[in-house]
Parts: structure tokens; C-alpha cells; sequence
């Protein structure tokens, strides 16, 4: 993964933070949780509710989740966000990953993709060749992204979906679980079927960008 020895695991107020907690384990970091909204399981090792300094990722796997925690953890005084790369999933050398980024097991990073800050991919999804993934994107279980694909900051792709190639999803934007993207999504829009159609928007206010650019 990177230097880091000890790794804190901040925002884990949902069951997706023992898949973090298995990959920072995976790769015999020492694991230390802080939850900074109250209620995570007491199993989680090493469970505070102070923040520790050093470095540190997210917990949690939705997008709009990930933003505002990332944004906590700058103000709890957490500057080191790093990369946790799961060892059975499967990542292009050529591949970017950006700090704050979780790749969880059975994932498979194309050639020239870039993934961005604080960005979720979740088990087993795909994402092809030159992708292009913004801040706190959350790609879903087995979701697959084709080549030259553009997600947008904070949007979500929910599991099993399927994005075709070439195409755009903007900012803020929902791609429901099991949907075939076969044209570029707008801002806000949230899409389900096959092919993808616009049910409803989703707001655009509240995304601000990644705090530790």
C-alpha cells in the first residue's frame, strides 16, 4: 500500500467499515477506528471517538458519506489521507490512485485510469481502460465501467450497473443498481433500467471539493 505502519480508519458508523478494517489488516497495518458520529460497532479494533494523528482513510461507502466525512476528518486535524489497496484486488501498473481512495477485494483497475480522492470501488466491480473517476465517486459491487469513462465528483454507481464506453456521469448524479448506461448522465440525474432513464434529480448543492488537495 504505502509507508504507513499504523492506519486510522475514520467514519465508521456503517457495517462497510469491517471491509476497510479487512484490508488495512490484509496488509499488516496496525488498525485503529474512530468514530466520529457515535453508534459504530464495539467490535471494531482499537474504537475511539478522539482523533488520532497519523495517517488515515474513510469507512464508509456511499458517496455523498465519503465527501462529508473526508471534510470531518480535515477538520478533526487529519491531513494524511492515503490509498488502501485491497492484496486481492487487481490494479493496472500504469493506474493512478489518488489519497483517500479504497479499492476492495476482487476489484480490477484498467491501464491509464485515474481514480480520485477519497473514492470508494466496491467488490468485484470493473473499471476499464482510461477511466477517469472524481472526488468521492462510489462505484458499486461488480458495477462495470467500459473504456474512456468519466464519473463525476460524488456521483454513485450502484451495484451490477453498467456504464458503456465513452460515456460521461456528472456530478451528483445516481446510476441505480443493475442499470445499462448507454448515453452520458447530467448533473443530478438518477437513472435506473436498461437502457438508463432519468426518474428524478438529485441535489447539486453541498459537494465541496476534496479538503486535502
Amino acid at each position: 500500500m504505502q509507508t504507513a505502519s499504523v492506519l486510522t480508519i475514520f467514519g465508521v458508523g456503517s457495517p462497510y467499515a469491517w471491509d476497510v478494517v479487512d484490508a488495512a489488516l490484509a496488509q499488516q497495518l496496525t488498525v485503529r477506528c474512530h468514530d466520529n458520529i457515535g453508534g459504530a460497532d464495539t467490535r471494531l479494533p482499537e474504537l475511539h471517538t478522539i482523533a488520532l494523528p497519523g495517517p488515515f482513510t474513510i469507512g464508509l461507502s456511499s458517496a455523498g458519506a465519503r465527501a462529508a466525512v473526508a471534510h470531518a476528518a480535515h477538520e478533526a486535524g487529519l491531513d494524511d489521507p492515503v490509498a488502501l489497496v485491497h492484496p486481492f484486488s487487481s490494479v493496472a501498473s500504469t493506474a493512478t490512485i489518488k489519497h483517500g481512495a479504497f479499492i476492495n477485494a476482487g476489484a480490477v483497475i484498467g491501464s491509464n485510469s485515474e481514480i480520485g480522492c477519497h473514492v470508494n470501488i466496491n467488490r468485484s466491480a470493473s473499471v476499464g481502460h482510461d477511466n477517469r473517476i472524481g472526488f468521492a465517486v462510489s462505484i458499486g459491487p461488480g458495477a462495470v465501467l467500459a473504456g474512456s469513462v468519466t464519473i463525476d465528483a460524488g456521483a454513485f454507481i450502484g451495484a451490477g450497473a453498467v456504464i458503456l464506453p465513452g460515456r460521461t456521469v456528472g456530478r451528483n448524479a445516481i446510476v441505480g443498481a443493475g442499470a445499462v448506461v448507454t448515453g452520458d448522465v447530467a448533473d443530478g440525474e438518477v437513472v435506473v433500467g436498461n437502457p438508463a432513464r432519468v426518474i428524478r434529480m438529485n441535489a447539486l448543492e453541498g459537494l465541496a471539493p476534496c479538503p486535502h488537495c
